[in-house]
């Protein structure tokens, strides 16, 4: 092969990676591996370890012919970079970054050499700012994403599992173990998960020992003020930021301090350019706070009423609460305590006040909540803003305090009781209200919009549930408990759900006495029982709701009722009770015209749709989901109308009528990825391959199969998984691989779960048993035995693994 000669077969678009590909398209452009590492932000070693991974690739030899060949693959049309989708919720950064050079090359080498990565120091040195500029460089480089998951907001080790699976998108929704689901759903993947602020959840560090032990790929950057204490932690101190060592130095603005004090005080003061005086008094400022990030930017946020000497002499007052030795001081606060009594010193009393209270907010807050909160006004908010004690969030608006301010703050409202009393009931009270009216948006044509905003609030709408727990306060509660149980449905977070409601009943445990708080308590048992049908525990389940309903229909509660029949339909359905489905049904439909609530009756006609589908009433289960769509699409209930969308679809698959059901579930596919509905996206797909496969699409029903695989491989749910086993069966014998299907009904029929029943459909098992037979006639009985006994030995685990990732 000659030097420009190239095999049409060697190397491959894809298999470079797109950090990879950047690097490429550095080298179109003759840069050395020296400023490619100036450019992209890497050490000049591992520019060169990409390098040599892009002549490996791409079966060449030097520099020159990697970029011709390049160019014959089209990989240096345009910018040179194909679309890249990464799976991240990484938040947007405030401001611009600044600096830190060589404390990111280190973190990125470290995490090279390590799966656990601890970044460490006090309040205030910038470590989560690191850490989320590391995983933004590095996105890429993560086949399943990068997460950011602030740990801040938890209180206790028993919600970090909770907070963990929120992070990355995964809801705990079976009543296994949620360690154990969490582990497994990422024993796959191959994430880089950073776990901000872990100083108060120490004890759960077994939990990130567990990680690392179960998701071989996975790895972890955290942030804490202490070290996690883990055998395979590498632990890295953060210091502060770069500074002139003397007030003369000739290269002051090359400092990152004072990049980011200048940064912070164009905030306050647009277009503000030190003279020479100030800007020695700037190094002596960054020199007196030893380069913290936090306490550059309060001072600078100082400027718009100080000058920058004053603000020199009010620092150098303070060194000595700096520089404290106190035995009793402790070692977190010995620092950045300075700065911030300094700020909070220079603030009026009135201000003092509200921040105070503005302390009481968890996971950040919007100007309104602030309002009635904290009596904040619009300028004193803004104030704070210009003062750095809040920072906004400029895609979504939302206030957040630096959570070490928070702390501070909250030390001080502490000392006053009777504010913090004040504040505590203020907070809880706003978001009483917040989820009261946010029920009725959940049933409306601002549904998606506050679903978003309830799923923002959560921290604090979950803060404000406990507290009227504790309280055992019935009346409050029951503004939260109905939104809170459809949030909790809608994503799918069943295993959560079903915790959260069985503390409310054992926290009203006694108060018989109190109708409110019977009608609170027992709402809480029907939901419980709700969340238990999901969970594979409808015995249980059904036991609480039948209870639920019983005492219900004793009191004058038409709304609770029909939600307490809501859960017990769904329970007699997961049992196969249908007549006593059909009863709460009915009881339903009888209350829900007398309400006069759409939502509540459109439900009705959605479970009692699903009954005449088991019946093989068609045209009955037709026309109540219709009725039901109806209903659903003149209030805006888009939810629902994924529910009769599937009814309708069974309706027309089982009729035959295979491109009318194909349309429904399309629809039904697109309104449940619309507001991030978990179990229409899951069913639709499901049956978007049972039609695909009926009519003879057979690489179209693999896609949507492996769709709806991958969702309930993630959720953990048996019977599914087994049921898209027999789907997967069908589908290897019509594609040709009659032995393959073999295998995969052998282990479905030794699996208990291929006993339970699907809709209209009979048992997965007889199903399972006709399709043997049927194949069993078409193979020599050699090879259709020794396939059967291959597939007995099968793992489910395993199958699962290689089914949902045949697509990847």
């Amino acid at each position: 092969m000659t030097d420009t000669d190239f095999s049409a077969e060697e190397g491959h678009a894809d298999d470079l990676t797109w950090r990879e590909q950047e690097v490429l398209v550095l080298l179109s452009e003759r840069l050395t591996n020296r400023e490619i590492a100036d450019r992209l932000h890497l050490a000049e070693s591992t520019v060169k370890d990409y390098v040599g991974r892009i002549l490996s690739k791409l079966y060449v030899k030097n520099r020159r012919q990697a970029v011709e060949r390049a160019k014959a693959l089209g990989l240096l049309e345009g910018d040179g970079k194909p679309e890249v989708t990464q799976l991240t919720n990484l938040p947007a950064e405030p401001t611009p970054f600044i600096g830190r050079r060589d404390e990111l090359i280190e973190i990125k080498q470290h995490l090279g050499e390590t799966r656990l990565l601890t970044l460490t120091g006090p309040g205030g040195i910038g470590k989560t700012r690191l850490a989320l500029r590391t995983a933004v460089e590095m996105a890429g480089e993560f086949d399943h994403g990068s997460f950011f998951i602030p740990l801040a907001p938890i209180h206790s080790v028993d919600h970090l599992i909770q907070t963990i699976a929120e992070g990355v998108n995964f809801p705990l929704a079976t009543h296994e173990d949620p360690q154990y689901q969490l582990l497994r759903y990422l024993r796959d993947k191959q994430h880089l998960l950073v776990l901000d602020n872990f100083e108060h959840l120490l004890d759960g560090a077994g939990i990130v020992y567990e990680i690392l032990q179960a998701a071989p790929q996975v790895k972890i950057l955290a942030t804490s003020r202490e070290r996690l204490n883990l055998m395979s932690e590498m632990v890295l101190p953060v210091g502060g930021m770069s500074f002139p060592d003397h007030q003369n130095s000739p290269d002051t603005l090359d400092f990152d301090a004072i990049s980011l004090f200048l940064q912070s005080a164009r905030k306050v003061r647009p277009g503000y350019e030190p003279t020479s005086d100030e800007l020695i008094q700037i190094a002596t400022i960054c020199q007196i706070v030893e380069g913290m990030p936090l306490a550059i930017e309060l001072a600078a946020g100082w400027l718009h009423v100080l000058s920058v000497d004053e603000i020199t002499q009010e620092l150098k007052q303070g060194i000595d609460i700096l520089a404290t030795e106190a035995r009793d001081a402790p070692q977190r606060h010995r620092s950045i305590h300075a700065v911030f009594n300094y700020s909070w010193s220079m603030l009026q009393p009135v201000e003092q006040e509200i921040f105070m209270r503005l302390s009481v907010f968890r996971a950040g807050f919007t100007r309104q909540a602030a309002q009635q909160v904290a009596g904040a006004s619009l300028q004193q908010l803004a104030g704070f803003v210009d003062k750095s004690f809040l920072r906004r969030d400029p895609n979504s608006g939302r206030l957040e305090i630096h959570e070490l301010l928070r702390q501070f703050a909250q030390e001080q409202l502490e000392k006053t009781p009777g504010i913090h009393l004040s504040a505590q009931e203020a907070h809880a009270a706003y978001y009483a209200a917040f989820m009261q009216e946010r029920w009725v948006d959940l049933k409306g044509k601002r549904q998606t919009l506050a679903l978003d905003e309830i799923i923002a609030d959560i921290e604090n709408v979950r803060a404000a549930w406990r507290t009227y727990q504790d309280q055992r306060n019935a009346s409050q509660m029951w503004m939260f408990i109905k939104g809170l149980w459809y949030v909790y449905w809608n994503r799918w977070w069943n295993h959560a759900g079903m915790v959260l409601f069985a503390q409310a009943v054992s926290a009203l445990q006694g108060q018989d006495g109190d109708e409110q708080s019977v009608t609170v308590r027992t709402l809480a048992m029907a939901f419980q029982g709700f969340f238990m049908a999901w969970l594979d525990l409808a015995d249980r389940g059904y036991e609480l709701a039948k209870e639920s309903v019983a005492i219900l229909g004793q009191l004058n509660h038409p709304e609770s009722l029909v939600l307490a029949n809501i859960s017990m339909s769904v329970n007699a359905y997961m049992l196969g009770r249908y007549a006593e489905h059909l009863k709460a049904v009915n009881k339903i439909l009888k209350i829900t015209p007398e309400h006069g609530d759409k939502w509540l009756s459109a439900y009705g006609y959605f479970a009692a749709g699903m009954i005449f589908l088991v019946k093989e009433d068609y045209p009955e289960a037709k026309r109540l989901a219709e009725t039901g769509l109806k209903f659903t699409e003149e209030i805006g209930d888009v939810i629902g109308s994924s529910l009769h969308l599937i009814v309708l679809g069974h309706v027309a698959l089982d009729s035959g009528e295979y491109e009318k059901a194909r349309e429904y579930y399309l629809r039904c596919l697109e309104t449940s990825q619309q507001v991030g509905f978990p179990f229409g996206i899951q069913t639709a797909s499901k049956y978007l391959g049972k039609v695909d496969l009926s009519i003879g699409k057979t690489e179209e029903a693999e896609i949507y199969l492996h769709q709806s695989l991958t969702i309930t491989k993630e959720i953990g749910f048996v019977r599914d998984i087994i049921n898209l086993f027999y789907e997967f069966a069908r589908l290897r014998a019509v594609q040709g691989d009659s032995e393959r299907a073999v295998e995969l009904l052998a282990l479905v029929l030794q699996h208990p779960s291929s006993h339970q029943t699907r809709t209209f459909e009979g048992s997965i098992r007889d199903s399972a048993e006709e399709l043997l037979s049927e194949i069993e006639a078409e193979l020599p009985s050699e090879t259709f035995m020794a396939a059967l006994a291959r597939g007995q030995e099968l793992e489910l685990e395993a199958v699962v693994a290689e089914l949902a990732g045949s697509r990847n």
